[in-house]
């Protein structure tokens, strides 16, 4: 409805009136790469916990979708941003966060239908699947971090943690606070790691632990990033005497009642990411707990709490790439231009179709990765940190072509949430480790024999069946191109070459597995006598690796296919 009164010509509805973005869709059921993975990967599941399963993963989908959306677009306004209270009115110091009502209530949504707890949940009879559980985070970043994905990434991992090497008496007293249904904490676990004399590089960092004789450890020292302030955070120290760094748990209020020895200093002014306060804090003597072994300290880091980050980051990102793709072919149905639909025009149905393709491959590796996880598979050691960095990337990417797709209009931030997501992609590029940092695990995993051999031995598995089919022929071959670029590179460069060109490799490793997977899909729709949609998105890609992402199109590709357009677009 135009809100003119006036009859006048120039003040009537125009294309984009009734433009309303997807919101109040069911995010889930308009996405038929997550629907593909959710039921693959669950083939093997008994069918009353598939169909359990994907009525709770397509609830999620209406719930972001609807009230999620609009309460995520609410608290990213303005004066609804959370604020360091570090007083209280008789001048006591509390160092409190104080959220919004909406963001409070986006955490409490969430958590209570258990993204990261379902486990937790009673009346959930079956286990709470990797395929479960990262298709609810996946589909919690298509409306971006929204304060609650970077929280739900940390909570998942101090869950995990203390599943795994908490002692009885911490998993009695913190996992009803962060994991307990009903708990009244949602969303409280954050993480304290990086210093500024640190950063990736933990082991640099001056914080000092020291042991007490009640078995505590006394923390003195400063902390640069510290994501999503709240009742139960993780971090990590020097123990006194030792370069060795411990991983310790740290309750924000000591037993006694009173305020553990920590000082706000201020919140970050970063440019995403901004539902959830990132802040700098002083421990003054906090008080802290050993979380598993003392001298395996970073070892369990990035076993437990780092890789699971990185893995939400993956997903995550994932997700957002996929709500920049949606708005921006939802845009495109009500837009005109020169006197005709912008659909019309083939440089913009090709930018939707390449957007598409890259967010839909990144979707199928990013769920292959963690099931490669979930499986303690070798290439897992590959694949997690080279989602985290590729899908990152990439999404920043996508959410920036979307904003272009959307022209003006695209830069307005209360027009679409293409903004938002373009920060936050920004901050998933960082968080977690560099794209250098990232890309030198990728690295040093790819040079590890058993690894390497466990990855190539994916690679054949995923692509032995392309082999029966000609259709699938072209693929194929950028494929082994790419193939024998990456196997060169590894055992064929130097190792200062190799450490210059860590990002090429990684990209390159990427290739590789996102063509071996789309042929892997492609051929199981082909067997199977399903429609071929994949096989398109098979030969598109490879094109766009063969020739490059701002190439210009060849004749006889996939893109000058009128039904492989239809496909892309209507996807």
């Amino acid at each position: 409805m135009s809100h003119h009164i006036s009859e006048h010509p120039s003040l009537q509805p125009f294309d984009i009136s009734e433009y309303k973005g997807v919101r109040g869709k069911n995010f889930y059921d308009i996405d038929p790469a997550l629907q593909r993975v959710v039921h693959r990967y669950s083939e093997s599941f008994a069918p009353d916990h598939k169909k359990a399963m994907e009525e709770h993963i397509r609830k999620y989908g209406e719930l972001v979708g609807g009230i999620l959306d609009e309460l995520t677009e609410e608290c990213h306004k303005e004066g609804k941003y959370g604020e360091v209270v570090k007083f209280d009115r008789t001048g006591k110091r509390i160092d409190f966060i104080k959220y919004s009502e909406e963001q409070k209530l986006a955490r409490k949504i969430s958590y209570d239908h258990g993204v990261v707890n379902l486990d937790f949940h009673p009346e959930w009879k079956y286990d709470f699947t990797h395929i479960h559980r990262y298709a609810l985070t996946y589909l919690m970043n298509m409306n971006g971090e929204g304060g609650v994905a970077c929280p739900l990434a940390m909570t998942d991992g101090i869950i995990l943690a203390l599943k795994k090497i908490g002692t009885e008496e911490q998993k009695k007293k913190y996992l009803p606070l962060v994991a307990g249904k009903g708990s009244s904490s949602h969303f409280m676990a954050g993480q304290y790691v990086t210093e500024r004399v640190g950063g990736s590089n933990v082991s640099a960092n001056r914080t000092i632990a020291k042991k007490l004789p009640n078995g505590k450890w006394e923390l003195t020292g400063e902390k640069w990033f510290c994501s999503n302030p709240g009742d139960l955070w993780v971090t990590t120290a020097k123990m006194e005497g030792t370069n060795t760094v411990g991983m310790f748990l740290v309750p924000r209020i000591k037993e006694n009642g009173e305020l553990n020895g920590h000082h706000i200093l201020r919140k970050k002014d970063i440019i995403g990411s901004r539902g959830k306060l990132t802040v700098e804090i002083i421990y003054d003597k906090v008080e802290a707990e050993e979380f598993g072994r003392p001298g395996h300290g970073l070892v369990n880091l990035i076993r437990y709490i780092i890789k699971t980050s990185r893995l939400h980051v993956g997903l995550g990102s994932s997700g957002n790439a996929r709500r920049s793709v949606m708005e921006a072919s939802e845009y495109a149905k009500f837009r005109t231009a020169y006197g005709k639909k912008i659909l019309e025009f083939p440089s913009f149905t090709k930018t939707l179709a390449e957007m598409q393709i890259l967010q839909t491959g990144n979707c199928f590796v990013n769920f292959r990765s963690a099931n490669l996880s979930e499986k303690d598979h070798d290439a897992a050691e590959i694949t997690v940190p080279l989602m985290k960095y590729k899908s990152s990337s990439q999404a920043s990417y996508i959410t920036q072509k979307a904003i272009l797709t959307l022209g003006g209009n695209g830069i307005i931030g209360d027009f679409s949430p293409l903004p938002r997501l373009h920060n936050d992609s920004i901050i998933n590029e960082t968080w977690e480790g560099t794209h250098l940092i990232i890309t030198d695990h990728c690295l040093h995993a790819l040079q590890k024999p058993k690894v390497y051999t466990a990855f190539q031995s994916l690679l054949d598995e995923l692509t032995k069946s392309a082999l029966n089919h000609q259709e699938l022929k072209n693929a194929f071959e950028v494929f082994q191109t790419k193939r024998k670029e990456l196997e060169h590179c590894i055992k064929n460069e130097s190792k200062d070459w190799k450490d210059m060109n860590r990002v090429y490799i990684a990209d390159v490793t990427y290739q590789v597995f996102l063509l071996a997977e789309f042929l892997e899909q492609a051929a199981y729709d082909i067997a199977n006598k399903l429609p071929t949609k994949y096989l398109y998105f098979a030969n598109g890609y490879a094109e766009m690796v063969r020739d490059g992402l701002e190439a210009p199109r060849q004749k006889e590709g996939v893109f000058f296919d009128s039904k492989a357009i239809e496909t892309f677009l209507s996807f």
